[in-house]
């Protein structure tokens, strides 16, 4: 059977097509479009233009998984509507305009699903799954491929950006302030502290520090999924495009340049996380909260 997922999240709707074979998923194409939805909301609602940027953007999502013959669609959403007081008028313009329902799912249960379809490498033990939104920041505590400990926390590469940073590239006193913010969110989780082990990154913060990581440290041929670094490479790698200024923006051009407004505020923030835990090493995964999510739409349909 051949599924397609959508994750709409706060900055980003990504589609990812997978066949099913006997409960295995084989990638089949992507999709990406860039909504930004932070950028639509006024009190606490999102206007028009935003509701029609997320419909029209999911009719092109749609048109294409008929293009490839889709015989299952399923689409939820993450921090991008559940704080949205119009949220429901969002769904139903949705369903009535491309005929989509929209699951929009909880943090908590974001959480779950990242770890569910996550990537974390074999000799890994204990440690944390990550997972870096634009406007939410889903966290696992895990040790012998059990979740211990699950949270999602109000902020996210975007929200940081558009709290914190004036310009389009943040300064050092602004990456400073980030931090702060950042510590004193991670202060109110008493599990995270000095967790120490691994930290599994999953989301768009996460591919976009692994891709700049690869074209610093000249390691740019090795594959992405369980990509793995030293964890206090984060913080080098910031300080080092701060003091580079020209060359590292043109390197965040090069790798991202979806990103390049969004990357610095959350490597900040994901600085402070890994050296809060007391990590020491990261790697990425590729896979995270849309195969999660598939692999329990799979379960349901059995």
């Amino acid at each position: 059977m051949r599924r397609a997922v959508v994750d709409l999240g706060s900055n980003t709707m990504r589609m990812e097509v997978y066949d099913e074979k006997e409960g295995q998923l084989q990638h089949i194409v992507s999709a990406k479009e860039v909504v930004g939805m932070i950028g639509y909301m006024e009190k606490g609602e999102i206007s028009e233009e935003g509701i029609l940027r997320v419909v029209n953007g999911l009719r092109a999502f749609r048109e294409t998984a008929v293009a490839v013959r889709v015989e299952r669609f399923n689409c939820f959403a993450t921090a991008g509507l559940r704080a949205v007081k119009n949220a429901e008028d969002v769904v139903r313009r949705v369903k009535e305009q491309v005929g989509i329902d929209v699951d929009i799912i909880s943090g908590e249960e974001e959480a779950r699903l990242d770890f569910a379809g996550a990537y974390i490498p074999p000799e890994v033990e204990k440690g944390l799954v990550v997972d870096m939104g634009g406007g939410s920041t889903e966290i696992v505590r895990f040790a012998d491929g059990h979740i211990d400990n699950c949270i999602s926390l109000p902020y996210g590469s975007l929200s940081l950006y558009k709290r914190f940073v004036k310009k389009i590239i943040p300064g050092a006193g602004e990456l400073r302030k980030i931090k702060e913010f950042a510590e004193h969110q991670l202060e109110c989780v008493d599990w995270l502290k000095s967790v120490g082990g691994h930290v599994c990154l999953i989301g768009g913060t996460g591919r976009a520090i692994a891709r700049l990581h690869q074209d610093v440290y000249g390691r740019a041929g090795e594959a992405l999924q369980g990509y793995m670094f030293d964890a206090q490479d984060i913080a080098a790698l910031m300080k080092w495009v701060l003091s580079h200024h020209k060359v590292g923006v043109r390197r965040i051009l090069r790798v991202e340049p979806d990103r390049i407004h969004t990357i610095l505020p959350g490597m900040a923030a994901l600085a402070r996380l890994v050296g809060y835990a007391g990590a020491a090493t990261v790697s990425l995964s590729r896979s995270g909260v849309r195969e999660g999510y598939l692999k329990t739409v799979m379960l349901n349909d059995r």
